[in-house]
Order: C-alpha cells, then sequence, then structure tokens
C-alpha cells in the first residue's frame, strides 16, 4: 500500500486519514450516509489534531476498534492512530470507526486538564470505573451512544 499523501488526502479530509483505500472508502460511506458519523467527522476535522485509521488483524480484549494511547507528532498538534478490526461488516466498521472518533474527540477535549501521562489522566477522568477496575481498556457512555446512533442511521439509510 503507498503512502502518499494523495493516497491520504483522497476522502478531502486533512485530519481523518488513512493509507488504506478500504478505508478512505468507509469514512466517504459513512460521511455520505450518516449524520451522526458526519458530525464526528467534521468535528475531528476541527480539532488539533492527526488521526489516522489502520487496519489490524486482530486486536486485544475482544475489542473492534481501539484510539490508541500514545501520541507523536507535537504537544498542541498530537499524530493519533485508530486502529480497526478487519474482518467487520461494512456497516460495523463505520460505526466502531465513529466510536473511535467520539474518544479522539474526548481526548483532544480533556487534554489539557489532563498532564502528565496524557491519554491515562484523560481516560481515567473520562471512565473513572476502567481505573478503578484496575482496567487499561477504556469505555465511556457518549462514545456508545454514538456507536448507536450511527448504527441505526446506517440502517434507515441504503448503502450507495
Amino acid at each position: 500500500m503507498s503512502r502518499d499523501s494523495s493516497a491520504v488526502h483522497a476522502t478531502g479530509f486533512d485530519h481523518v486519514r488513512s493509507a488504506e483505500s478500504e478505508i478512505r472508502v468507509l469514512i466517504a460511506e459513512g460521511y455520505a450516509r450518516s449524520a451522526t458519523f458526519r458530525q464526528l467527522v467534521d468535528t475531528t476535522e476541527a480539532l488539533p489534531c492527526i488521526v489516522y485509521i489502520a487496519t489490524v488483524v486482530k486486536l486485544s480484549q475482544r475489542m473492534n476498534g481501539a484510539l490508541l494511547h500514545e501520541a507523536a507528532g507535537r504537544r498542541d498538534a498530537p499524530i493519533l492512530r485508530i486502529l480497526l478490526k478487519t474482518n467487520l461488516s461494512r456497516e460495523e466498521a463505520i460505526a466502531v470507526i465513529g466510536h473511535e472518533l467520539q474518544h479522539v474527540f474526548e481526548f483532544v477535549s480533556q487534554r489539557p486538564a489532563a498532564g502528565g501521562d496524557e491519554f491515562e489522566a484523560a481516560f481515567d477522568a473520562l471512565d473513572p470505573r476502567a481505573r478503578a477496575a484496575g482496567d487499561r481498556t477504556y469505555e465511556t457512555d457518549a462514545a456508545v451512544v454514538v456507536t448507536t446512533k450511527i448504527r441505526d442511521e446506517l440502517r434507515r439509510s441504503p448503502r450507495r
């Protein structure tokens, strides 16, 4: 797979990117078919970060997607990575991307108060149950709601 900038920007987005054509197609489809997904992409486009989305064959703890808890780039414009499991249906893959973009928004919004180990501190604040349980897999009510909304919108919107 080529990682040239024209391939990464093929969807027309500057902050939500992928070197994988299949992911770019899913982003474009989700953007066209789901108002909630479109809002998440537009929100991410306005954030001071860049998000790369890539597929993986397997994720731990039966997850379908994950926002990695590390960032590259500058502190004021971090580069974040989302991993997406490869064997998902189109609609589920779009919903999972939306779910993880919600986490990106939550992290970037929480970051200024976090300090230190930014990801852990930010997500500890967002999901105190995970820390109390000693779990390093975080979940938020907002991301769960977003996933359900995207799934519903995709069900009501036929594939083009």
